[in-house]
C-alpha cells in the first residue's frame, strides 16, 4: 500500500512539472519552406535558443543570442548541430506579433527583408523563428526549446542549486571570475545565471556557452525529475512555478528535454557530442551591420543534411572544445593592421610572440571597422585560444584554406593594452566525460 501511494505522488508530481513548462505553437510542418520533405520524414531538427536576460535594447551585432538547430536524422547517421549568428541577415516573414510576458500571440506583423536573425523572435516569438529557421535551411524543425537567461536564477533556485562540470575555469571579460576552478562545482542561481550567460575570455566558442546553457537545464531538470524531489513536500509545485520563465517549447515534454540537454551538453572529447557547424556567412557585415549567408556554401550543406549525404569537404568538423584549448607549441599567426595606427601590427606581434606564438607575416591591410581572426578549418583550436587574448574579436572560419591563422586588428581595437591573460599558459583542467 505504501508503495501504491509513493508511486501515485511520485507520478502526480511528475505531471505537475510537466504542466509547468510553457508550451506554445512553434511548429509548421505543412511550411512550403521545406525542401525535400519526403527524404526528411522522419528526421528530428530541434531548434534550440538561448536567450540572454539583457537582449532588450542591445543590437543585433553586440547580442549573446545562441541559436542553434541540431539535426538528428533518421537513418542512424551522426547527429550534426548547426550555429547560427545572431546578426545573420534573412527576409523575416510576415509574423503574429509576440508577447512573452503572457506567451500568446496578435496582430500580424509586415513582413520585413533585411533584418537580423534575433528578430523573428523578438517581434513573432517561437512561430517566427521557426519559419525563419526553415526558411534559411529547408530543414523541417520538428521540436523547438527556447532558454530564457531572466529565469535560470528562479529554476535553480527552486531544486536548491545544480551541479555542473567545466573543464575549465570560467571567466567573463565583463562579469569578471564566473567558476574559479575546473571539475565539479554547486551553482545557485546568481551563480547559474552568469554560468549560462558568460561568452568571456577563456571560451570564445557559441557551442560552448550552448553546452553550459544545456548543462544548467539538464542538471536542473535531473534534479526536478529525481525520485527525491517528485516526493519531497512541496518541491513539484515550487518548481511548476519556475519553469515557465526559462523555458518555451513545442513538441517536447519534460523527459525530451533532458535527453536532448543530455546530448548536447555533453564533452568535448565525448564521441556522442553532436559535431557543431557554423553556417557559412559572409567575412564583414553589410552596412545594416548584419552577416549575409554564403548562397552557394551554405546551399551545398544544407541540401547534404536534406537528403542525407556525407558533410560538403569544406565544413569538416574540427574537434570540440569544453573550453580554451591549449596552444600547440609552434602556433604561426599573421598580424595585419587594418586600423590605420602606425606601428601597431609590430606592437601587436611583439606582445604574441611573448605569449608563445611563433609570428608570420607582419603587415597593413585594407582599412576595416572590425578585429578579425580568420582561420582554416586546421587552425581551430589555436584561433579559439588567440580570441581569448584579443578583446572583441569576430571569429572568421576559411573553409577552403589549410595552416591559415591571421589576425586583422581593426579600427575598433582597443590597443595591446587590453590584451587579455596569455590562455597559453592556462594549463589547469578537469575531466568532466
Amino acid at each position: 500500500m505504501l508503495v501504491f501511494v509513493a508511486c501515485a505522488a511520485g507520478f502526480t508530481s511528475r505531471q505537475t512539472v510537466e504542466n509547468g513548462i510553457r508550451t506554445v505553437a512553434a511548429l509548421d510542418p505543412q511550411s512550403d519552406a521545406i525542401s525535400s520533405r519526403s527524404t526528411q520524414a522522419g528526421d528530428e531538427n530541434v531548434l534550440v535558443l538561448g536567450l540572454p536576460a539583457d537582449r532588450a535594447g542591445v543590437p543585433e551585432a553586440a547580442r549573446a543570442d545562441t541559436a542553434v538547430l541540431v539535426h538528428l536524422p533518421a537513418n542512424g547517421a551522426p547527429a550534426v548541430t548547426l550555429g547560427f549568428p545572431a546578426n545573420l541577415e534573412v527576409a523575416r516573414p510576415p509574423c503574429q506579433r509576440w508577447d512573452g510576458a503572457t506567451g500568446t500571440y496578435g496582430d500580424t506583423v509586415p513582413a520585413e527583408s533585411r533584418t537580423a536573425l534575433s528578430s523573428a523572435y523578438d517581434v513573432g516569438g517561437p512561430k517566427c523563428a521557426v519559419g525563419v529557421a526553415q526558411q534559411v535551411t529547408g530543414l523541417s524543425v520538428t521540436r523547438f526549446v527556447a532558454f530564457d537567461m531572466n529565469g535560470v536564477n528562479a529554476i535553480v533556485d527552486s531544486v536548491r542549486g545544480v551541479g555542473v562540470c567545466t573543464e575549465r575555469p570560467v571567466v567573463d571579460r565583463a562579469l569578471g571570475p564566473v567558476v574559479t576552478r575546473p571539475g565539479e562545482t554547486v551553482l545557485g542561481g546568481t551563480e547559474a545565471g552568469r554560468f549560462a550567460a558568460a561568452t568571456g575570455v577563456d571560451d570564445t566558442s557559441p557551442v560552448d556557452r550552448v553546452r553550459r546553457q544545456q548543462r544548467i537545464l539538464s542538471s536542473v531538470l535531473e534534479n526536478a525529475l529525481s525520485t527525491t524531489s517528485l516526493l519531497a513536500p512541496g518541491a513539484s509545485d515550487r518548481i511548476a512555478r519556475a519553469l515557465p520563465g526559462a523555458l518555451t517549447v513545442d513538441g517536447a515534454e519534460a523527459g525530451d528535454l533532458l535527453v536532448l540537454s543530455r546530448s548536447l551538453s555533453l564533452t568535448s572529447g565525448d564521441d556522442a557530442a553532436p559535431p557543431f557547424v557554423s553556417v557559412p556567412v559572409s567575412e564583414l557585415p553589410n552596412t545594416r551591420g548584419h552577416l549575409e549567408l554564403n548562397r552557394s556554401d551554405s546551399s551545398d550543406l544544407f541540401t547534404a543534411l536534406q537528403k542525407h549525404e556525407p558533410l560538403p569537404p569544406e565544413f569538416a568538423v574540427p574537434a570540440q572544445r569544453g573550453g580554451t584549448p591549449l596552444l600547440a607549441q609552434g602556433t604561426v599567426v599573421d598580424v595585419r593592421n587594418a586600423a590605420g595606427q602606425t606601428g601597431l601590427a609590430d606592437t601587436m606581434a611583439t606582445a604574441l610572440r611573448a605569449q608563445g606564438y611563433v609570428i608570420g607575416e607582419v603587415g597593413d591591410a585594407p582599412p576595416g571597422p572590425d578585429t578579425v581572426i580568420r582561420f582554416s578549418p586546421d587552425r581551430a583550436d589555436a584561433a579559439a585560444v588567440l580570441g581569448g587574448s584579443v578583446p572583441g574579436a569576430r571569429q572568421e572560419p576559411d573553409p577552403g584554406a589549410t595552416g591559415t591563422l591571421q589576425l586583422v586588428l581593426g579600427a575598433s581595437f582597443p590597443g595591446v593594452a587590453s590584451m587579455g591573460a596569455p590562455a597559453v599558459q592556462t594549463g589547469q583542467t578537469a575531466d568532466c566525460g
